[in-house]
């Protein structure tokens, strides 16, 4: 097994002149690439970069952001791929506990990293020095090359350890499987804060297949997808599976997607029914892909029969080079228990959390193995696996890890909270989450302690980790022995009331209808003229359900690219103006 960056030298040097990624109108060939990564990797190596250091990447969806994690890569370094749509202070605190050496970024975002890292160097800086050689000959594949942030149950987020090694095989399943290679072309749109992007970026390079690279901002946005698919004559694509969903309905439902050749989705449980829709659309394969990101982006894989479309979707078994262990309670081998994972693909464990590492990343009969808390069981007569559940309290919003003991700790740090319970409620794409806080005593009032949870959420967690509700009671309720009742909180939230319909016709205050839409749609009492969608709990869902409900009500033609673009009331209704006065 070797390292990522020597195998991608070979593949570049083959094939100079073959498109590397698209991004608008710009096209980097291999060798312009190779070029420009091994200029950032001589800058980061001049700065005392090497083997085993880490190097944060904070740069929007662009060819500036492959440059600078593959300059890590080559560098010897591991990145870690820090979105710059996180609120600042969690972007500084996830940067203080990384400890870089450097980070790359661009001159309009490095005042973030004022005082945290002495080396900040933006990609025009980079591109001054000469090209690096070949990577250094002490690395070992053993060495980490990437560093995944998840939510963490303990209040903070924790960060997983992936080795070259691990990441070579993993891309080496996926070729074996669902082979890429230079006639193909592949969507780099998942955010960084999930880590499929991994295989969006060095998949399709090492095949020698092209990347186009979705604009910032518009990988929720169905009319940009479908545009890259069509003029880019895109065959392969990965979405989570709410997205895929999302996909479906916002496009014409006669429109086809036969040049795809292959869809890999995932992150979140994918019903028949979406199978039976997109089948019914493309003649492409469907894959559902299982693991987490401890264990390298996935560990199992099930291309979704057809014709009949499955009554039920299974996860199906072990990618190449890994093991996969169902073991019971006490520790044995069994058809529906937690499943285990070893293997190649296994992460190095957590930075800076030995205690963690030692807890998740456990010794057992079978060897060294991932303990992931999810349940499983045999399904099929090929040793297919079902996903049942979890044995702990983390859920998937969206297909993103969300560890409900971080929002409660955040929450805490509230002024005038005295207790708080997170959780979450629905199922598929309805699934949201929802708080519950007690105040301290001599508090403010509930009518604003709410709002000010809310927003001191907002300043200090990603959009995904703040709460759709925040409701204040008296006393969090118990059970009978005295814990926290959390059925009784999830039935609470599923039965809140959900604001008043807005009446049909047409209104006369845009604004007015625009902010009464939203209250319907997100199930939110209150909205702002600055509220962002996505902090109140929107989703790709939901922006569909909001532009289909006003495209009805007011007879015009709104694009979702509207929404997505100008996710403020205010502005939103300035964008709608506009477009009404446009289309007459």
């Amino acid at each position: 097994m070797t390292r990522i960056d020597a195998l991608l030298l070979e593949r570049w040097d083959r094939d100079p002149a073959l498109p590397a990624l698209i991004s608008g109108e710009t096209v980097v060939t291999m060798g312009e690439l190779k070029d420009r990564v091994l200029r950032t990797a001589a800058a980061l190596r001049a700065h005392g970069v090497g083997p085993g250091d880490r190097v944060v990447v904070h740069h929007d969806r662009s060819v500036e952001f492959f440059v600078a994690l593959l300059g890590a890569a080559f560098a010897g370094a591991a990145h870690a791929a820090l979105d710059p749509a996180d609120p600042q202070d969690r972007v500084r605190a996830t940067t203080r506990d990384c400890a870089p050496h450097a980070v790359l970024t661009n001159s309009r975002l490095r005042d973030r990293f004022s005082g945290l890292c002495d080396v900040v160097l933006t990609d025009d800086e980079c591109a001054a020095y000469p090209p690096a050689p070949a990577p250094a000959l002490d690395a070992s594949p053993d060495d980490p090359v990437v560093i995944i942030y998840t939510s963490g149950s303990t209040g903070r987020p924790k960060a997983a350890l992936i080795s070259h090694g691990a990441l070579v095989s993993r891309l080496n399943a996926l070729q074996s499987t669902h082979r890429m290679d230079e006639h193909d072309r592949m969507i780099h749109h998942t955010a960084c804060s999930f880590d499929m992007y991994l295989s969006e970026t060095y998949w399709p390079l090492l095949a020698g297949a092209c990347v186009v690279i979705a604009e910032p901002g518009r990988q929720r946005d169905a009319d940009h997808l479908a545009a890259l698919i069509h003029d880019h004559a895109v065959t392969t694509f990965y979405c989570v599976v709410s997205l895929l969903d999302l996909f479906l309905l916002a496009r014409d439902p006669a429109e086809r997607y036969d040049g795809i050749r292959q869809v890999l989705t995932g992150g979140e449980p994918l019903s028949p029914d979406l199978v039976a829709r997109f089948h019914a659309r493309s003649t492409a394969s469907l894959t559902n892909l299982y693991g987490p990101s401890e264990c390298t982006v996935y560990c199992t894989y099930w291309i979704c029969p057809r014709d009949p479309d499955p009554e039920t979707v299974l996860i199906g078994g072990p990618v190449r080079d890994t093991e996969l262990w169902i073991l019971d309670e006490s520790g044995a081998p069994a058809t529906e228990g937690e499943l285990y994972i070893g293997g190649a693909g296994l992460g190095l464990g957590y930075l800076h959390r030995p205690e963690l590492t030692a807890e998740r990343f456990v010794t057992t009969p079978y060897g060294r193995l991932y303990r992931s808390g999810d349940l499983v069981r045999v399904a099929g007569p090929d040793g297919a696996l079902e996903f049942l559940g979890r044995v702990d309290r983390q859920v998937k919003i969206r297909g993103i890890r969300v560890e409900p003991a971080e929002i409660e700790a955040t929450a805490l740090t509230c002024k005038g909270v005295g207790q708080v319970a997170v959780i979450a409620h629905g199922s598929g794409a309805d699934k949201a989450l929802a708080a519950f806080v007690v105040p301290e005593d001599g508090a403010a009032a509930p009518e604003t302690l709410a709002p000010a949870v809310r927003e001191h959420l907002r300043a200090l967690l990603p959009h995904y980790l703040v709460p759709r509700t925040v409701d204040v009671l008296d006393a969090l309720p118990l059970t009978a022995n005295g814990k926290l009742d959390r059925a009784l909180l999830e039935k609470r939230a599923a039965a809140a009331p959900a604001p008043r319909p807005v009446a049909p016709g047409p209104t006369e205050d845009l604004a007015e209808l625009v902010v009464a839409v939203w209250r319907e749609v997100l199930g939110v009492a209150a909205i702002d003229p600055d509220d962002d969608f996505f902090d109140l709990g929107g989703d790709s869902f939901t922006v569909v359900r909001v532009v289909e409900t006003l495209r009805a009500r007011l007879g015009l033609d709104i694009p979702l690219a509207a929404l997505l673009h100008e996710p403020t009331p205010r502005a939103f209704t300035a964008e709608l103006r506009t477009v009404r006065e446009e289309r007459g």
